[in-house]
């Protein structure tokens, strides 16, 4: 009975946190489905308003391995928390301000609250959980943050169509307060965490802090965390650089749907992401290697979104069924957090998944504003309502970065060491005996 009361109170956490991972995908994706609305309020181009959208990222990427620490060193629920909180903070500033920078620190905020959603997830279910059922929840936990994306599409574009992209964020803000009732009521930190830290002393914090930048530095010093993580990197292209940001605005102009009928598109392609997700691990299992896994999922991907991008003139139905499978198969970049927990000790793999993590995050932090550069480099400088008219050439000009990036991605793959638990037996046993 006490096991029972022990699963089903660590449920309900794992839930909460789980239900915030998902919900900081919407706040992550929403410039996407109000990006013509955003041009025109703000009299800005698309280099700024993809600026503006990367400030999420840069928010996300720098508070990956802190956030890990905090959460390791006491508890979930504060920590939880206050995430909330700033992603409520975050989302007033960006519906209230006037000005760019104003906006730009909304998304700030933001990113840095929802920093702390899927790393929160894996410590409750660690802690609260069985070691056979972590890759259980960590699948649950996938899926909820895919249905936050797909939630962050079609309903989020009708909310915006039925009020304003202001009284939309509003609304997502104070979802954000109630969220961060709901957790502290709900979350309890196991006493583990709670008892060391607060038995820490001052002397040992410096020694921690001393072990903690060596670790970083370990980690980074290896070739092969630099060469997973621009893997990572480029294959997030895709998703930080297109779907969360100019995918809806392409739809639009390509296929002359509405902004409603564009995220729905885009949409399955978040749903492709979590499906596909479980399926690579069979893939794996079968093709009996990571690096070949690895190029086929960079393979798909690019050819899936190259004919969305360079085939206009398809029925938009189909678009759907080529937005989920590119997004089943870019789902595959997510092999490499497991290659990088195999080059690392067991005691560095908490660490070197959020540095690889925080390299994958970059993209968005570069590539939003980058593809918006060009599209304002080959703009014709016409205007419709205030905001820019990007023509069909532009956006294909500008989106060539995604296709690129992902043919760089399967040569970066032959300069990575393969991790496979067999193939890398094999190997160190040929070794010996040579």
């Amino acid at each position: 009975m006490q096991q029972s009361n022990t699963f089903s109170r660590g449920f309900f956490m794992w839930l909460c946190a789980a239900t915030f991972y998902g919900f900081q995908f919407i706040l992550r994706v929403s410039p996407s489905v109000m990006a013509q609305d955003l041009m025109s309020a703000l009299a800005v181009e698309a280099c700024t308003l993809g600026a503006l959208a990367s400030f999420y990222y840069w928010g996300y990427s720098i508070m990956q391995i802190p956030a890990g620490l905090f959460l390791d060193s006491i508890g979930p629920r504060k920590p939880l928390t206050i995430a909330c909180i700033l992603c409520f903070l975050g989302a007033l500033l960006f519906a209230s301000g006037h000005h760019i920078s104003i906006l730009s620190l909304g998304r700030f905020l933001m990113g840095i609250g929802s920093a702390f959603g899927f790393l929160t997830c894996i410590r409750i279910a660690s802690t609260w959980f069985s070691a056979d059922k972590l890759a259980l929840f960590v699948g649950f936990t996938l899926a909820l943050g895919t249905a936050g994306a797909t939630s962050g599409g079609l309903p989020l574009a009708l909310l915006v169509q039925a009020t304003n992209w202001q009284t939309t964020i509003y609304i997502l803000a104070s979802l954000s307060l109630i969220l961060a009732i709901v957790i502290w009521m709900v979350i309890a930190d196991d006493e583990t965490s709670s008892q060391k830290f607060s038995q820490k002393s001052l002397s040992n914090s410096k020694a921690s802090l001393k072990s903690i930048g060596q670790l970083i530095f370990d980690i980074a010093r290896n070739p092969q965390t630099w060469l997973f993580g621009a893997y990572g990197f480029l294959m997030y292209i895709p998703l930080s650089g297109f779907a969360d940001l100019w995918g809806v605005p392409y739809l639009m102009q390509a296929f002359k749907v509405e902004r409603e009928v564009a995220a729905g598109a885009i949409s399955t392609f978040y749903v492709g992401v979590g499906i596909g997700g479980p399926l690579w691990s069979w893939i794996v299992s079968f093709l009996q290697s990571y690096r070949r896994s690895m190029v086929l999922s960079a393979v798909v991907t690019f050819i899936f979104l190259s004919i969305v991008i360079y085939f206009p003139h398809l029925s938009f139905n189909a678009i759907y069924s080529l937005f989920f499978i590119a997004g089943a198969a870019s789902s595959g970049q997510f092999l490499a957090f497991a290659s990088i927990t195999d080059i690392n000790t067991r005691e560095r793999a908490a660490t070197a998944s959020g540095m690889h993590n925080m390299l994958c995050m970059f993209s968005g932090i570069l590539m939003q504003p980058v593809i918006g550069k060009i599209l304002d480099l080959v703009w014709s400088g016409e205007r419709v309502d205030g905001s820019p008219y990007y023509s069909l050439s532009d956006y294909q000009l500008a989106l060539a970065i995604v296709p690129l990036s992902l043919i760089i991605a399967v040569v970066t793959v032959f300069f990575i060491r393969e991790t496979y638990p067999a193939v890398s037996i094999k190997k160190e046993f040929v070794k010996q005996e040579g």
